[in-house]
């Protein structure tokens, strides 16, 4: 269990694993205006994994007490090939998520 604050990575630093979080909340940031949060069974940063993207845009922080596991590109890839429907669920939450931003959004406007 990691504690509260501990930075998993900073923007600029090389993407090298997707992070699966089995407790707790982390937030990443790249700004105090552009935040987003996950919790319990979410996956973060398998889009730059995908993409081959060579660097983190956001950094990614502990916002309480979290346990969490990394899979490199090529588990991750494994992983899809064996559930296909994996792709599905993240593409889903990826949507609920956009559509929340959305609905979230028109506060400011």
């Amino acid at each position: 269990m990691l504690p509260t604050g501990t930075t998993i990575f900073r923007a600029g630093e090389p993407v090298q694993f997707i992070h699966v979080i089995e407790r707790g909340w982390m937030e990443l940031s790249s700004g105090p205006l552009n935040r987003i949060r996950f919790g319990r069974g979410e996956l973060f940063f398998y889009e730059d994994l995908v993409d081959l993207t060579e660097c983190h845009s956001r950094d990614a922080t502990a916002v309480t007490p979290v346990s969490l596991f990394r899979l490199s590109r090529s588990n991750f890839l494994t992983l899809i090939h064996r559930h296909p429907t994996l792709v599905l669920q993240l593409l889903s939450k990826q949507h609920s998520r956009l559509r929340q931003q959305r609905v979230d959004a028109r506060h400011f406007y």
